[in-house]
């Protein structure tokens, strides 16, 4: 699956629970993380494979052409 930077950081940023307090602690620095990709990366995506232990890769081109980004893991059950 594909996505956008937008898409993928939307449930800790754009529509966190606001009565929890500490995913509303935590979405500052997801904020933060998207910005930077965001502003650092050129044709940034999101690609994620598997069902449960998915795991998700932020890539794009830097300021040298370079592929570059960074491999997390999302456990959705």
């Amino acid at each position: 699956e594909q996505r956008s930077l937008t898409d993928f950081f939307a449930r800790h940023t754009a529509t966190s629970d606001p009565y929890d307090s500490e995913a509303q602690k935590i979405r500052p620095r997801y904020e933060a993380l998207m910005r930077l990709l965001s502003t650092r990366l050129r044709d940034a995506r999101v690609y994620r494979l598997g069902k449960i232990e998915v795991q998700c890769y932020i890539a794009g081109l830097d300021g040298a052409g370079n592929l570059a980004g960074l491999k997390t893991v999302a456990i959705e059950t």
